[in-house]
């Protein structure tokens, strides 16, 4: 399984890695640091992930134009895309919902608690 995550944030990332390799050590994590990188790597890599985690705070493109781009492109428009973010607003899951985001995550501040919550989206019961 290949898992790309839009995060500008280095210790977050490592987190999320952590936590992936708890789940399952065969998930391959790429990491982009914005959302610019996502659509680059999408259109010039040929490999299409998984999963795609945005968070939504980052610079040069933000997660929800990140994800307006993903959604508009018929190639990857199947993709599950999932907003990962520190700050959840009411009005961002409302729109990134509209936008085609398959989950909208908090995310959470023990490993056990993003475990259980990234199992749930990729279907793994414990």
């Amino acid at each position: 399984m290949l898992v790309v995550y839009a995060e500008d944030d280095i210790e977050d990332y490592s987190f999320f890695t952590e936590v992936m390799e708890l789940i399952d050590p065969q998930i391959e994590c790429m990491n982009a640091m914005d959302g610019a990188q996502v659509m680059k790597y999408l259109e010039e890599s040929g490999v299409i992930p998984d999963y795609i985690f945005l968070d939504v705070n980052m610079p040069t493109m933000d997660g929800k134009a990140c994800l307006k781009g993903i959604k508009s492109d018929p190639r990857f428009i199947n993709i599950p895309t999932i907003i990962y973010t520190t700050a959840p607003n009411p009005l961002d899951q409302e729109l990134c919902m509209q936008l085609g985001a398959s989950y909208y995550l908090s995310k959470p501040y023990s490993v056990a608690e993003a475990k259980a919550s990234i199992q749930k989206i990729f279907n793994i019961e414990e």
